[in-house]
Parts: structure tokens; sequence; C-alpha cells
């Protein structure tokens, strides 16, 4: 028996990997509709269709292409391979619906509260004051997870603030615009032509930010969708005592885009591959993308973290040549260390920026 804290997308993917696999999978979820409140910009590239089939039920919008802001207002467009806007409330359901469909169990309203290991197995407790028994837990608990404090497996965790609005605009349907900045990365994603997805991502300010971009890209607010992210660290513990964590819960995100589903889902499937062969989790999922998140770290800290205004500039004007723009758009930014290779050997001056690793 497995049970599963967190009916995100990473969940209710490996609850259905695992039910096809024979498991007895119980999913509980501490909110009462799987799918809200909504954190996240649900902008997700190509390589979804190598984990499951995109639905129209659940996809608002189609990119296919990008344009990237410096400070100075210069910008580069990039021709994108097919990326996908998802309305994440619709998007999780769909996911969990998949994975009822094949024998998981779903329990709303119940909120993680601690566990303890008696003899082979679990005993878990939630707020409601209910509790359950297993023989193997899985934390998709989000950034925060209450599994991870309650096992010993949360470790020095660091976050960056992402903060979103819903605004009415006008905008064009297939471009996602984006806006790097001292201090900052903002992005537009729209869902119509009229409606977009505002945000920043920050280490701090983060109010301060969105308004500066919001001032540049100005639209009557509708909702806020803001949260925090962690950032990948690679010494989290990520099983013990078969005791497990997936997702943002295991730090698994793209420190460089901050997005989470893709690897959050593969990272899912390895686990499924540990529990039916019995091999380690943690070897096969850093195996599949840990070099690739590490990577992804490495970019967040010196775009985010030391770069100035003129870095930006430069950046943008190196990008802007047809041979590199051309180059970018061939690869998925799921796996960014083979484009970066390549990027400098078609143009060395891209290695200056090395100098911001150290």
């Amino acid at each position: 028996m497995v049970a599963i804290i967190g009916a995100g997308p990473v969940g209710n993917h490996l609850a259905a990997e695992l039910c096809k696999r024979g498991f007895s999978v119980d999913v509980y979820e501490e909110h009462k509709v799987i799918g809200k409140p909504v954190q996240c910009t649900g902008l997700t590239t190509f390589f979804l269709n190598k984990l499951m089939k995109p639905d129209d039920s659940f996809v608002v919008n189609r990119i296919s292409r990008t344009q990237v802001f410096g400070p100075d207002g210069k910008s580069v467009e990039i021709a994108l391979p097919k990326n996908y806007i998802v309305d994440r409330t619709k998007f999780d359901a769909h996911l969990a619906t998949v994975a009822q469909s094949h024998g998981a169990k779903y329990h709303s309203n119940h909120k993680f509260l601690s566990s303890e290991r008696q003899g082979q197995q679990h005993t878990l407790h939630f707020v409601n004051g209910k509790t359950s028994k297993t023989d193997l837990l899985v934390g998709a608990d989000g950034p925060l997870s209450a599994v991870a404090k309650s096992n010993g497996m949360y470790g020095q965790r660091k976050f960056i603030i992402g903060h979103q609005a819903r605004i009415k605009t006008h905008c064009a349907e297939d471009l996602v615009e984006f806006f790097i900045d001292e201090g900052y990365f903002g992005w537009l994603v729209p869902e119509s032509n009229k409606i977009a997805r505002l945000g920043i991502c920050s280490l701090d300010k983060p109010k301060h930010y969105f308004d500066k971009l919001h001032h540049l890209r100005p639209g009557k607010i509708l909702e806020w969708q803001s949260g925090i992210i962690p950032l990948y660290d690679p010494k989290t513990v990520t099983e013990k005592d078969h005791v497990y964590l997936v997702g943002d819960a295991a730090t698994q995100v793209k420190a460089s885009t901050l997005g989470g589903i893709i690897p959050g889902m593969m990272a899912a499937e390895e686990l499924t591959k540990a529990l039916v062969t019995g091999k380690s989790y943690e070897h096969l999922w850093k195996k599949r993308i840990g070099f690739e998140l590490w990577v992804h770290l490495l970019i967040h800290k010196m775009m985010l973290q030391r770069f100035h205004k003129e870095d930006y500039n430069k950046l943008i004007r190196l990008v802007q040549q047809p041979r590199i723009t051309k180059l970018i758009t061939t690869h998925d930014r799921e796996f960014p260390s083979l484009l970066l290779a390549k990027m400098a050997l078609l143009e060395p001056r891209f290695l200056q920026f090395t100098r911001f690793l150290w």
C-alpha cells in the first residue's frame, strides 16, 4: 500500500503510474478542490507529450514563439517548439481522473500533520483528526512539505518568490514575453489575446518588481496567483525508511525557469521504477534529471544573483544573432546542458559569463 500526500500533477501522475503496476494507492489532498489555489504559471514545454497526451480540456493556449527583453528595452524573438499553457485546476483534476480510472483512491480535506513508523508501517495523522496506515509514504506536498518535516528530510531549503496575477490586457496569443533585469525575472504568458498571466520571480521585494513590470505591461488585475518556489538542492534527502519525496517537495524544480511540473513527473516515473525493481529511487531520478537540474541551478545563480543590467543587455545582443536563435529553437529547455555547450562553441563570447560561476 502506498500513501501519496498531495494531489498536484506530480502526485497524481505517480498515483496513475503505480496503479498501472498493481500497487494499491491512496492520495490525500488538504484542499476540498484539487488544483486550488493556483500558484503556478502553467507554462510547459513540448516535452509534456513524452509524459502524457495534452488534452484540450485543460490546455488553454499553445505557444510558438517567445520574446525576451533586456533592461534597455531591446529584445530577441525566438521560435519555439509548441509550448502549452494549461489551466492548473483542470490539469490537476484531469490527472487525478486518470489515476482514479486506474484504481487510485482520493481523500479530500485531509491535510497531513505528521507520521511515525511502527514496525513495517507508517501511521499517518491528519489535521481533521483522522489517521491511516501505509507501507510506503510519498510526499508530493509542495515546497513546505510536511512529510519532509515529519521525517527529518526537510534540510536547509531556500526559496524564491513567485508573484503573479491574471490580467486583462492586449497581447499576441502565440507569444510568451520574458523580461530579464537586475533582481528579478518577469513574464507575460497569454491565455488568449485578451487575458494573460503576468508575474515575476525574485529573491526579495516581489511587490516592487511586480509593480515595475505591471507598469511596462499594464492591465486590469483579475486575480492573484502567488506562491513560493523551492530552489533545487542536490543535497536534499529524497528517500528514507520507505518515505519518498517528489516534485517541489524534493526541490526538483528548474531553477532557471522555475518550472517544476515536468521534472517532477519524470521523478515520479523513476520512483515507480524504484518501487517495482527495488532499486534506489534517489539514484534513478538523479541519473535521469539530476545533472540538468544542477545546470539550471548554475544558470539561476549567475543570472538572478550575480548579473548586472549591462550583463543582461550583452546577453540579449549575443542571442540576437540568427545562428544562435536558430540553435535555441532546436533544443528543449528541459535539458540546457547540451544547448549551452553548443552555444559556447558557436559563439565563444558567451564564455565571458562563466566568471559569475565563481
